[in-house]
């Protein structure tokens, strides 16, 4: 009983690890999207670029993604953050909560 636990304890964690792992490819995909799409001009709302990006991705495997932040400081670095939720692999066990996963990425533009 105790190396069952022990099991779904393991994939548990590692299907939250890929869940922020794939998180953050979409993030880091949008940064670059969103610095490809507003053309150098950073200094525009940059929110419709990551939307539009993110409504033609399929996100396989990602729930109810939102758009936290989409921002340019500096005006040469695009700063995106999402989440989503995270599906448990046993929704009957105890490893059953679903869970919110967060990740942030950033692109640079060059000169």
């Amino acid at each position: 009983m105790l190396s069952l636990a022990a099991v779904l304890a393991i994939l548990a964690s590692g299907s939250l690890f890929l869940t922020e792992r794939r998180l953050t490819t979409v993030a880091e995909s949008t940064a670059i999207a969103v610095l490809i799409d507003a053309k150098g001009n950073l200094s525009q709302p940059l929110a419709p670029f990551a939307f539009n990006w993110l409504e033609q991705q399929p996100l396989e495997g990602l729930y109810q993604v939102q758009l936290l932040e989409v921002s340019s400081i500096d005006q040469l670095t695009i700063k995106v953050r999402l989440c989503s939720y995270s599906m448990p692999l046993f929704v009957n066990y105890m490893f059953s909560e679903i869970g919110r996963v967060c990740s942030e990425a950033s692109a640079r533009r060059g000169r």
